[in-house]
């Protein structure tokens, strides 16, 4: 197995050092487009030199993955591959000519795979004449930290090429999860939707960024939703919304990509790690209440949860994909027993009422039960 990645930023990086890890077979070839083959090539010799020390290799593995990987700024050398991953940066033009030049170069039954978290997958691979070969592989960040991977297929991939990729996932101790049309990169969709809902109860209760983070640590094990677009950045989560295909959640979407942008045009930086330092000095802590925005936030992701778990056919997988994606202390169907569905509902039902969004209008009981009972 012959793995190329194209592009070894944040996302590229982390993709790569996971996949070398786990999958101790396969060789790599990976092009930095900032051309510093030399350097990143000490720099992975420096690891496996301490995991050699620390007996975390032997030293047949140490001797066979010095050899397992290549640096390059030649397209040419992906010649070989079965599978190449884009990971460059999110642009669409930079994308549709990266793939058009690996068309020329790589042999016909390389899978080619894009990371993107935003654009039109159908849209990237438009001009590819062979389009069975193309699907979104979708790794989140950070990559070690989260569970699932999100295979984003169009009508023409071809099963062999999930079958055989699969395993690749697996052996790096993910979930491949599948999602088509409407659904692709859901999992990245409702994290905006977390974001943007989490933006509007800044608003409705008149709190800050902070204050709302700190009122909802108890459901969430990792990071609150601010932490979140901080470590994503509020660059990436700011993007257009015209990617995410449901429509009852756009005019949510909508609404947070709005006050995301007005961020940015306030001055806050787009890199991630930078956000909560704007937040903390543009949007005062007002000490006011935060009792209500456990039960809302709750009320939003279990209806999200319903909604698709129904309409894409998945159940118990996806249920497990939204808890680790948005990092849940509990599972969906523990907060539902835990807050219940009246009063679930008659929150639902408020937040529908104010503001309109598709997001916030519940199926009844009975299709909660078959998913969440």
């Amino acid at each position: 197995m012959r793995i190329g990645i194209v592009g070894y930023g944040k996302m590229g990086r982390d993709i790569f050092s996971l996949l070398f890890d786990k999958i101790r077979e396969a060789t790599f070839v990976v092009y930095d487009i900032a051309g510093n083959e030399e350097e990143n090539t000490k720099e992975v010799n420096k690891t496996l030199e301490k995991s050699l020390k620390r007996k975390k290799l032997t030293n047949a593995e140490y001797e066979l993955k010095k050899t397992n990987f290549k640096f390059t700024s030649d397209l040419n050398d992906f010649k070989l591959c079965n599978i190449i991953i884009e990971a460059i940066y999110e642009d669409m033009a930079a994308k549709k000519e990266l793939f058009a030049k690996l068309e020329k170069i790589a042999n016909p039954l390389c899978l080619f795979a894009t990371n993107t978290s935003s654009l039109d997958i159908a849209e990237i691979f438009s001009d590819i004449e062979v389009k069975k070969r193309c699907m979104g592989i979708h790794f989140f960040y950070p990559v070690k930290l989260t569970g699932f991977v999100e295979f984003n297929i169009l009508p023409e991939t071809a099963s062999i090429f999930i079958r055989d990729t699969s395993p690749i996932i697996l052996g790096c101790g993910k979930t491949p999860i599948t999602f088509s049309g409407q659904y692709h990169m859901y999992l990245n969709q409702i994290l905006a939707c977390m974001v943007s809902h989490a933006i509007r109860l800044t608003e409705e209760l008149d709190v800050s960024p902070a204050e709302l983070d700190k009122a909802l640590s108890g459901i969430f094990s990792v990071a609150g939703p601010f932490e979140v677009l901080d470590s994503v950045s509020l660059g990436l989560m700011a993007g257009s919304p015209e990617s995410f295909l449901i429509e009852r959640n756009k005019a949510l979407l909508s609404y947070g990509f709005e006050k995301m942008n007005g961020w940015l045009a306030q001055g806050c930086p787009k890199e991630s790690g930078k956000f909560l330092d704007f937040a903390a000095e543009n949007i005062p802590a007002t000490g006011k209440s935060t009792d209500s925005a456990e039960l809302s936030m709750i009320a939003m992701i279990l209806n999200e949860t319903v909604n698709a778990s129904i309409e894409s056919g998945m159940k118990n997988i996806l249920a497990d994909a939204i808890q680790d994606t948005l990092g849940l202390s509990k599972s969906p169907a523990d907060y539902y027993k835990e807050f219940g569905a009246e009063t679930i509902f008659a929150e639902l039902d408020r937040l529908s009422s104010a503001y309109g969004c598709g997001t916030y209008v519940h199926k009844d009981k009975a299709a909660w039960d078959k998913i969440l009972g």
